[in-house]
C-alpha cells in the first residue's frame, strides 16, 4: 500500500508534535495517547492507487459500494504508516489496522486483532527484538476455547488445559516437552506403560501445571490489570475459573454485550504485553534499543458495534487500567458532538503533552480534518522530510552479538564465583584480616599512597589568634545585625588554650580543631539567621580560657556565673544563654561544669567522654560516651578478625589487656567499662599523674598490674602475649605516651613488635597522621575509634558540607581529617537549635536560659534529631548523650589513609547502620537505657 500525507494547510505542524511525542523515550511519557481524526468535508481526489482490496474493510458509510475514494483524514492516517517505513523496513513499531489478515481467520479473536497481532510481529524496527504478546495470546487462547464440560467445577481445569495445548502448538519447546511425554493415552503392554508413567509426570503433567500456575500468579496479581478488571478478590482468586466466562459458549460473551467484553479483555492485555516490553530496559540488549512508541493506525472508518470501534471507544478506560505509556492509537472516526481542534490547536495541544510524566487516563485529541487545496508550504515540508526522524537505523545483528557476549560473561562470572567458592568453603572459616580487604574513607585517591600531614608554617599562638580573630570578625556582625533589629544572643566557649611555642604539644591538644568548629559553625548559624530573622537567632562567641587540663575552669566558671547573676534579665531576655566546651574529662571540668549548672547555663560538651560528665541536668554532650564505646569495641574484638595469626589471616581476640591511668577520669572510666564488656580482660595502670600516689609495680590481688614506665608495660604485654598470641591490647589511656610505648615495645621485649592494639577516642585521626604508627612499627595492628568519617568520603550531606568549608577556611592540614572540629560544630550547631526553638516558642517575649534548657530537654529536632557533621544528633526524651550516636573503628594502614572496618550509629539522613562485619553477620551494640 503505497500512501502520503495529503498537503493540507498547517498538516506539517500536527504530524511533527505527533511523531515528537511517538518518538519520546521511556522514562519521558506520559499515559499513552489517542488521536482521532474526525473527517468534517466528503472526500475530495483520487483513490492514491488503492483497489479495492485494499479497502475492503471500510464502512459502507465511508465507502460506499463500487469505489474506492478515501477521505483526507484515511489519506493521513495511511500517510503515517508510509512514514514511518523506509527501504522496505520499520524505522519504528507499528500496527496499520486495513486489509486482509494474512493467517486463517479467528472469529472469536476478530479481524481488528488478529491484524493487529499481525501487523506488530511485521513491522518492527532494526534492534527492537521479538515483541512477546504473551498475554495477549493467553487472553486469545481463552476467547478461542471450546469447553465441553458441563461441570462448572471441572470447566477451569478443562480451560487451563486448552490453553496450554494451543500454547505448545507455537512453541517449540512445550512441544517436544509434550512429545517426549507420551501423549494423552499409555501404550498397551506393562513394559510401554511402565515407561510412559515414569516420563509422563515429568515432561507432562510438570510443564502443564507449571504453565498454568504462572498465568495464574501472573493474571491475578493485586495491581496487575485483570484482578483490577475483573474485580478478583485480593486472596483465593482462580483466573481459569473467572475467565470461563470469556469462553465459546459462554453466555457472558454471547450477544453485542459479550462481544465487547471480548474486546475490553483482549485491548487491555494488548496493552500491558505493550507497556512490558518496555521495562527494565537495561537488562536486555533489545529492551535498551526499544526507544519508540508502538504506534496503532485504524485508517478506515469504524462500523458501529465493529471491534474497531469498540477499541477506540474503550481505549483510555484501558489505558488508565494498564498504566500504559508505550503505546499510542491513531485513528479516523466520523464527526460527532465532541469538539474538535484544527492542526494549530492539536499540535499545541501534543507539545503540551510530552514534558508530562507518569500513568492515567489516555489523553485524547479529536483532530478536524476537511478538504483543501494542496497547500504549498506543507508539500515542501513533506518532501524535505519524507521519513519520521528516527535517528541511525539499528541493526538486528548488534542485540544478538551483545547478549552472546553477556552470555560469556555471565558464564565466566559464575565458572569464577564457583571456584572462589570452593576454595572459600574447603578453606574453613573466614580468616580475612579486617580492614585489609574492605572499604576504605581515604584522605588520598586509590594508589596515591598516604599523604603527609602538614602544620601550619607560623606558630601555634599565631594560628590560635587567627581563628579568634575570625571570631571577633563575626562577633562584629552579629552587634551590627543587632542594631538593624535582628535577635543576637551570646554563648560562651570554654576551652583549652594554646600557649606553647612549637607544635610538639600544640598539635595534640585539640584547642586549634575545637575552635575552628566553633567558629565554622558560627558562621553557618549567623548565616542562616539572616535569611530567616524571624525564626532564628544571631550568635556571639565568647572565648574563656580552661588552662591547661582545664585547671583554670572552675575560676572561670564562677567568674562567668557572677557576671550572668550581675547581668540578671536585659530588655528582650537574657544575654548570656548556653556554653559549649568542656572538652576533657577531668576533676576541674566536673567542678566547672557543676558550677555552671548552679548558674543555671545549659551546656554542650564537645569531646569529653566520660561517664561522670552527665552528672548534671544541664549538660548534654555530642560524641558517645565510654560506655557505648567500650561495648562497640568489645564486640569488634570479640568477633572481629583484627588478631594476626598467619601471614594474611586474622582471628578474634581471645584474652584482652587494658591499659589505664588511674588518675585520669576519662582514662580509667573507659579502661573499666571495656574491662566489664570483655569478660576475662587484665588491666594495667601506668600513673601519669602523681606515681607516689600508686600502689608498687607488679599485679595486686585483683589481678590488675601496676607499672611506672612504657618499659615495664611493654614487658608485661609481651608476656601475656606469649601466653596467649590472640590477646588484644586495649588502650584506653592518653595519646601522648602511645609512641613512647611502641618504641618501648619494639625495641626492649622478644615479641619482635608483634602486637594488635585497639586504641581509644583520644587516639585520633591527628595522632595517628602525625605518628604514622603502622608506618613506622612493621609488627603493629591499629584500629582506632573515631566519631566521624576521614576527611574524603563521608556519607552524609552535613559532613560532607562541613569538609568544604573547613577546606575553604583552612586548607587541608593535620586536623582535617579530625574529629574534633566536626565535634565542635555539632556542640554549637546543637545549643543554637535549642536557643532557636525557645525564642520560635517565645514569640515577642523575652526569653532566656530557663527556655532553652527546657527546649534541651525535649530534644532539639525532635524523634529525628538534629542532622550533625558526625552522624544524627538524637537527644528525645532528655537524652545526655545522642542515641545510638555514631561511631567508627578506623584501622590503620602503612601505606594508604585509614580503612573503615566498623561503623555503627544514626547517619545525618537518618539510616542507621545496624551491622557490622563481613556480610554485615554482626549486630551492633544498642544504648542502654541505663
Amino acid at each position: 500500500m503505497t500512501a502520503a500525507v495529503p498537503s493540507l494547510p498547517k498538516i506539517e505542524l500536527l504530524i511533527e508534535s505527533l511523531e515528537r511525542l511517538v518518538l519520546l523515550s521511556p522514562g519521558q511519557r506520559g499515559p499513552a495517547p489517542q488521536i482521532l481524526l474526525t473527517q468534517l468535508t466528503e472526500a475530495v481526489g483520487t483513490a492514491d492507487g488503492l483497489d479495492a482490496t485494499d479497502t475492503a474493510d471500510a464502512t459502507d458509510a465511508a465507502h460506499p459500494a463500487g469505489t474506492t475514494r478515501r477521505t483526507e483524514a484515511e489519506r493521513i492516517a495511511d500517510g503515517l504508516c508510509a512514514r514511518f517505513s523506509a527501504g522496505g523496513r520499520a524505522r519504528l513499531p507499528f500496527a496499520q489496522v486495513a486489509g486482509k489478515t494474512m493467517g486463517p481467520p479467528r472469529e472469536r479473536v476478530g479481524k481488528t486483532f488478529q491484524k493487529i497481532e499481525e501487523e506488530l510481529v511485521r513491522n518492527r524496527p532494526g534492534g527492537f527484538g521479538k515483541l512477546r504478546l504473551s498475554q495477549f495470546r493467553l487472553m486469545c487462547a481463552v476467547v478461542e476455547a471450546d469447553l465441553t464440560r458441563p461441570q462448572a467445577d471441572a470447566q477451569p481445569e478443562e480451560l487451563r488445559n486448552q490453553i496450554y495445548e494451543a500454547r505448545c502448538s507455537s512453541s517449540a519447546v512445550l512441544r517436544t516437552l509434550e512429545t517426549l511425554s507420551g501423549g494423552e493415552e499409555p501404550p498397551p503392554g506393562i513394559p510401554g506403560t511402565a515407561w510412559y508413567w515414569l516420563r509422563r509426570p515429568v515432561f507432562g503433567m510438570l510443564p502443564r501445571w507449571w504453565y498454568g500456575r504462572r498465568h495464574r500468579r501472573r493474571m491475578t496479581r493485586q495491581g496487575g490489570w485483570y484482578a483490577k478488571w475483573a474485580e478478583l478478590p485480593e486472596k483465593g482468586a482462580d483466573f481459569y475459573a473467572d475467565a470461563v466466562r470469556l469462553t465459546a459458549g459462554s453466555e457472558a460473551a454471547a450477544g453485542p454485550e459479550g462481544r465487547a467484553l471480548i474486546v475490553d479483555a483482549l485491548l487491555r492485555a494488548l496493552l500491558a504485553d505493550v507497556e512490558r516490553a518496555f521495562r527494565h530496559p537495561r537488562l536486555s540488549p533489545w529492551g535498551r534499543r526499544r526507544r519508540h512508541r508502538v504506534v496503532l493506525v485504524l485508517p478506515q472508518f469504524p462500523g458501529g458495534g465493529s471491534d474497531a470501534g469498540l477499541l477506540v471507544e474503550r481505549f483510555p478506560s484501558a489505558v488508565e487500567h494498564t498504566g500504559c505509556t508505550g503505546a499510542m492509537l491513531v485513528a479516523v472516526v466520523q464527526p460527532d458532538e465532541q469538539r474538535t481542534e484544527s492542526f494549530a490547536e492539536a499540535a499545541i495541544t501534543l507539545k503540551s503533552w510530552i514534558g508530562s510524566t507518569g500513568a492515567g487516563g489516555a489523553r485524547v485529541v479529536r483532530v478536524a480534518v476537511a478538504s483543501h487545496p494542496d497547500d504549498p508550504d506543507a508539500a515542501r515540508w513533506l518532501v524535505r522530510y519524507p521519513e519520521t526522524p528516527v535517528g541511525k537505523a539499528r541493526s538486528d545483528a548488534a542485540p544478538r552479538v551483545e547478549a552472546v557476549l553477556a552470555g560469556v560473561a555471565g558464564l565466566t562470572a559464575l565458572a569464577l564465583l564457583g571456584a572462589y567458592g570452593a576454595a572459600w568453603v574447603t578453606k574453613g572459616s573466614d580468616t580475612a584480616c579486617l580492614g585489609e580487604g574492605g572499604g576504605s574513607a581515604s584522605a588520598s585517591p586509590p594508589g596515591s599512597g598516604r599523604s603527609t600531614p602538614r602544620l601550619p608554617d607560623r606558630s601555634p599562638q599565631e594560628v590560635y589568634d587567627d581563628i579568634r580573630a575570625g571570631i571577633d570578625k563575626e562577633n562584629e556582625k552579629a552587634d551590627r545585625a543587632a542594631r538593624e533589629g535582628a535577635v543576637v544572643r551570646t554563648v560562651v566557649h570554654l576551652g583549652l588554650p594554646v600557649t606553647a611555642d612549637d607544635w610538639e604539644e600544640a598539635k595534640y591538644s585539640g584547642a586549634i580543631p575545637e575552635l575552628r568548629g566553633i567558629a565554622l559553625a558560627q558562621r553557618e548559624i549567623n548565616r542562616q539567621a539572616a535569611q530567616q530573622e524571624k525564626s532564628e537567632v544571631w550568635l556571639k562567641v565568647r572565648q574563656v580560657d580552661a588552662g591547661q587540663g582545664f585547671a583554670k575552669a572552675p575560676a572561670a566558671a564562677e567568674l562567668l556565673v557572677r557576671e550572668v547573676r550581675r547581668a540578671g534579665s536585659a530588655a528582650g531576655g537574657e544575654r548570656i544563654l548556653g556554653v559549649v566546651g568542656l572538652g576533657q574529662s577531668r576533676k576541674d571540668t566536673l567542678r566547672a561544669r557543676d558550677i555552671l549548672a548552679d548558674g543555671g547555663l545549659p551546656m554542650i560538651g564537645t569531646s569529653a567522654t566520660a561517664e561522670q560528665m552527665q552528672g548534671s541536668a544541664m549538660y548534654r554532650q555530642i560524641p558517645p560516651d565510654n560506655g557505648r564505646e567500650a561495648r562497640i569495641a568489645a564486640e569488634f574484638a570479640r568477633h572481629g578478625n583484627i588478631v594476626r595469626t598467619a601471614p594474611g589471616e586474622c582471628a578474634p581476640a581471645e584474652k584482652a589487656v587494658v591499659i589505664g591511668d588511674p588518675h585520669d577520669i576519662y582514662s580509667t572510666n573507659l579502661s573499666e567499662r571495656f574491662a566489664e564488656e570483655f569478660k576475662g580482660a587484665r588491666q594495667i595502670w601506668f600513673p601519669l599523674g602523681d606515681a607516689s600516689a600508686s600502689p608498687p609495680s607488679g599485679l595486686n590481688d585483683g589481678g590488675d598490674e601496676w607499672v611506672s614506665s612504657s618499659t615495664q608495660m611493654a614487658t608485661s604485654i609481651c608476656r601475656r602475649l606469649t601466653e596467649e598470641p590472640r590477646t588484644v591490647v586495649y588502650w584506653a589511656a592518653r595519646a601522648n605516651e602511645f609512641e613512647s610505648f611502641l618504641n618501648a615495645f619494639d625495641e626492649g621485649t622478644m615479641c619482635k613488635g608483634r602486637v594488635t592494639v585497639l586504641g581509644g577516642n583520644d587516639l585520633t585521626n591527628a595522632v595517628v597522621e602525625d605518628q604514622r604508627p603502622t608506618e613506622r612499627h612493621s609488627g603493629l595492628r591499629l584500629y582506632y575509634a573515631a566519631p566521624a568519617l576521614p576527611n574524603d568520603d563521608p556519607p552524609n550531606v552535613i559532613g560532607i558540607a562541613f569538609r568544604r568549608q573547613y577546606a575553604e577556611a583552612y586548607g587541608d592540614d593535620l586536623w582535617s581529617n579530625d574529629g574534633r572540629a566536626p565535634l565542635a560544630w555539632d556542640a554549637l550547631q546543637v545549643l543554637s537549635e535549642g536557643i532557636n526553638a525557645a525564642y520560635r516558642t517565645a514569640g515577642r517575649a523575652p526569653f532566656g536560659r530557663t527556655a532553652v534548657q527546657i527546649a534541651l530537654e525535649q530534644g532539639v529536632g525532635g524523634t529525628d534529631g538534629v542532622r550533625g557533621a558526625t552522624g544524627s544528633l538524637v537527644f528525645a526524651e532528655n537524652r545526655k548523650v545522642p542515641r545510638n550516636k555514631r561511631l567508627l573503628m578506623l584501622y590503620d594502614r602503612a601505606e594508604a589513609s585509614p580503612a573503615i572496618a566498623l561503623e555503627c550509629g544514626i547517619r545525618d539522613s537518618g539510616e542507621e547502620a545496624t551491622t557490622w562485619g563481613p556480610g554485615h553477620r554482626f549486630s551492633c551494640p544498642s544504648d542502654r537505657d541505663d
